[in-house]
C-alpha cells in the first residue's frame, strides 16, 4: 500500500483500458501506475540530458508558464554520462513541439549572475517546490513542422543555455593572461565591437620552468559565422566578393589590423569579467601557431591592469630622481643667496644711498641754473643779445661789400663834405 488513499479507501487493483481487439486473461501488474492513460490525446517525446536536476516522474512541463505535460519515465544512459527522458504533451499543445523546439529546466529559481547583470527566472510556484520543464521555439525560429511522436531533443539546464544561438562551424583559441582573471567565470562572453561572438570554455593556470612566472591560459570558443553571415565552411568565393572560409585567413586578415583580446569589466555591481576582441593600433605585429590544437591569440593587459603598469612605472621613474641630492643643492643655493642679500644690505645698500644723494644734488643744481632768475640765464640771454649785435654788423658789412667791393683794396673812403 502506498499512499494515504490507499490507507482510507482499502487497497484495491486499478485497470486501464488497452486499444487492442485480442482478447486476454494473464496480465502483469505495474509497480507504480501510468502516469497518463491510455487513450489521452498528445504525443510522447524523448529527452537527452546530462542529469535529473530536480525533475521526477509526474514532474510538469510548462509552454509559455502554461501547464500542457508532465515527465512520464527516466534511466540512466548506459554509458553512465547522462539521462533520457521520456515526457508526454497533451494535446492541442504538441502541436507547438516543433524540430526546432528547445527544451530546459525550468526548475526551482535561477539565479546567474553575469556580465550584464543578475538574471532571475522561474516558472511557477508548482516548479519552484517540485521542478519541471519548460519548451519553446526560439523567438526568430521560421515555425517548422511539427515533430513526430518520439522525436528527441537536447535538454538544456537553464534557458538561457536552450535560447543560445547554436553555431556549426566552433573554432577554438587560447588566450594568455599574466593579470588576474577574478570575476572571469566559463561561460563569461567574448565580445567583438557590442557583439557576443564567442564565449569562455576554460580557465587554468601554467607554469614556465624557464622564466619560473605563472600565467593564466584561457580557452575560448569562437564562432566564426557571427564575425560574417558569408563565413562558410568550404564555401566558395564569389567573383570579387570578400568571403572568408579559412579560419587562418580570417585570424590573419583580423591581426594584421591588430586585433588583440583584452579582460574587461561587465558589470561593476558584481565584478564580472568578459573577454574583448577589439583593435590596437600601437601593438606590435604578432601571428599565430596553427600547429597546435589550440592556437594562441596575442593579448594585451587590461585597462586597469594598464593603468597599474603605467602608475608602477611612473614611480619607479620617480624612485631613480635624486630627491635627496637636489634637497642638499637647494638648501645650498639657498644659504648663497641669504648671504648675497646680506651683503648687499652691509656693503652695497649704503654707497647706493649716497650715489643717490650726489645725483639729486646735481640735478637740484642743474634744476637752479636752469631757473629763469638765475645767473646762468642772465648771462645767456646777455651773451645772445651781444650774438644778435654781431651778426647785424656783418650784415651791414656784406651790404656794404657788395655795394663797395674796391673798399677791401682801397678801404673805405672819406665822406665827402
Amino acid at each position: 500500500m502506498s499512499g494515504i488513499g490507499t490507507l482510507i479507501s482499502g487497497s484495491f487493483i486499478g485497470m486501464d483500458v488497452g486499444s487492442s481487439l485480442t482478447p486476454r486473461r494473464d496480465y502483469v501488474g505495474l509497480e507504480s501506475p501510468p502516469v497518463f492513460a491510455s487513450g489521452v490525446p498528445g504525443r510522447e517525446f524523448i529527452l537527452k540530458g546530462a542529469d535529473m536536476g530536480s525533475l521526477d516522474v509526474g514532474s510538469p512541463i510548462f509552454f509559455r508558464r502554461l501547464q500542457v505535460g508532465q515527465v512520464t519515465s527516466y534511466k540512466l544512459d548506459d554509458n553512465g554520462k547522462g539521462v533520457t527522458m521520456h515526457v508526454f504533451v497533451n494535446a492541442p499543445y504538441d502541436k507547438y513541439v516543433q524540430n526546432d523546439t528547445r527544451f530546459w529546466q525550468a526548475s526551482g529559481i535561477d539565479v546567474s549572475p553575469n556580465a550584464t547583470g543578475v538574471k532571475v527566472n522561474t516558472q511557477s510556484l508548482v516548479a519552484i517546490l517540485i521542478g519541471g520543464l519548460a519548451f519553446q521555439a526560439p523567438d526568430d525560429a521560421v515555425g517548422g513542422p511539427e515533430a513526430d511522436a518520439r522525436t528527441e531533443f537536447a535538454l538544456f539546464s537553464d534557458k538561457t543555455e536552450a535560447m543560445k544561438r547554436h553555431d556549426t562551424i566552433i573554432d577554438n583559441y587560447v588566450l594568455n593572461f599574466k593579470e588576474s582573471v577574478r570575476g572571469l567565470t566559463v561561460g563569461a562572453p567574448v565580445d567583438f565591437l557590442g557583439i557576443v561572438v564567442g564565449e569562455v570554455s576554460g580557465i587554468r593556470t601554467r607554469f614556465d620552468p624557464i622564466t619560473k612566472q605563472f600565467s593564466i591560459p584561457v580557452d575560448i570558443k569562437l564562432y566564426p559565422e557571427r564575425f560574417t553571415s558569408r563565413y562558410a565552411s568550404g564555401a566558395p568565393a564569389a567573383p570579387g566578393g570578400r568571403v572568408v572560409t579559412d579560419r587562418r585567413q580570417l585570424a590573419k586578415a583580423l591581426l594584421d589590423h591588430r586585433l588583440r583580446a583584452q579582460l574587461r569589466t561587465g558589470n561593476l555591481l558584481t565584478g564580472q569579467l568578459y573577454v574583448a576582441l577589439d583593435f590596437f593600433p600601437n601593438a606590435p605585429k604578432a601571428e599565430m601557431d596553427w600547429s597546435v590544437t589550440r592556437p594562441s591569440m596575442p593579448t594585451v593587459p587590461g585597462g586597469l591592469q594598464s593603468l597599474q603598469d603605467s602608475v608602477t612605472a611612473l614611480i619607479a621613474k620617480l624612485n631613480k630622481i635624486p630627491f635627496e641630492g637636489i634637497g642638499k643643492d637647494a638648501q645650498k643655493t639657498l644659504a648663497d643667496a641669504d648671504a648675497l642679500l646680506k651683503e648687499l644690505r652691509t656693503e652695497v645698500m649704503p654707497q647706493a644711498h649716497d650715489t643717490l644723494a650726489a645725483a639729486q644734488t646735481v640735478l637740484n643744481s642743474a634744476n637752479n641754473a636752469l631757473q629763469p632768475d638765475s645767473p646762468l640765464s642772465q648771462n645767456t640771454g646777455d651773451a645772445m643779445k651781444e650774438l644778435a649785435r654781431t651778426a647785424a654788423a656783418f650784415r651791414t658789412l656784406a651790404d656794404y661789400l657788395e655795394r663797395h667791393p674796391e673798399a677791401l683794396i682801397r678801404g673805405k673812403l672819406e665822406d665827402k663834405k
